[in-house]
């Protein structure tokens, strides 16, 4: 008998920092894995205003070019969880802010993963014990 590859179920909490994703196959075993974001610390501004700088008489604000790099890098780094979810059937995904509709566009985008159900739900922050529990109870429903 093949094994299908396509069994898996994902629980994934995220934000901009850090992501933990727990999957569950169907012999009942869990793998659970704590990916950083490589990126680093959101440039802070001095007094968070623009930092205009005079170029043959015109001025250049760098804010928004600095802003445009962190979100290339946040895309960047949902891509690469999205990429982990290829075998998946099932997907939950867990966090608060906006990182976890930039991970629900990226699967709802990707061919490898059309017919996955995914749900989106806000959660807060939680730790590792926590959210382990919160998935399981997830997949026991």
């Amino acid at each position: 008998m093949k094994k299908d590859l396509h069994d898996l179920i994902y629980t994934i909490w995220i934000d901009k920092k850090k992501a933990m994703l727990l999957r569950d196959e169907p012999k009942g075993t869990h793998h659970f894995e704590v990916m950083h974001n490589e990126a680093g610390e959101r440039e802070r501004f001095k007094g968070e205003t623009t930092n205009k700088t005079g170029i043959l008489g015109k001025t250049k604000d760098r804010q928004p070019q600095a802003q445009h790099k962190e979100n290339q890098e946040l895309l960047h780094w949902v891509k690469e969880i999205s990429h982990k979810l290829r075998y998946a059937h099932t997907v939950h995904i867990l966090g608060s802010g906006t990182v976890r509709h930039l991970l629900q566009n990226e699967i709802e985008q990707n061919k490898e993963l059309l017919n996955i159900t995914i749900t989106n739900s806000a959660c807060r922050k939680l730790t590792a014990e926590e959210f382990q529990e919160r998935s399981r109870e997830m997949m026991a429903q």
